[in-house]
């Protein structure tokens, strides 16, 4: 149904294919409920938190991206740091 043209035009091409991961998440742990194992149970579960992590990230891929760029920033720098603090002093030849 979710794919019928119709519902088609309410819906944007993220919005569908959410829809229809969460449609497997939900049959995944279904079928563990059914199958009594719980490692299905489990990954239904995964899955179900997984769309949600999805969205987020699509949300916010900007922001993550700012912050990867100031981590590795302060990585540099204290690298920088602590490589000239172990170098023993060259004597300069002039």
């Amino acid at each position: 149904m979710l794919l019928l043209p119709t519902v088609q035009r309410n819906f944007s091409a993220n919005a569908t294919g959410l829809a229809i991961f969460t449609l497997l998440s939900l049959g995944t742990f279904t079928a563990g409920v059914h199958l009594l194992s719980w490692q299905v149970c489990l990954l239904g579960l995964i899955m179900a938190l997984g769309i949600r992590v999805l969205a987020w990230v699509e949300n916010s891929a900007l922001f993550l991206l700012l912050i990867a760029a100031a981590v590795l920033g302060f990585v540099a720098v204290v690298w920088w740091h602590w490589r000239e603090r172990r170098e023993p002093s060259r004597p300069r030849l002039s």
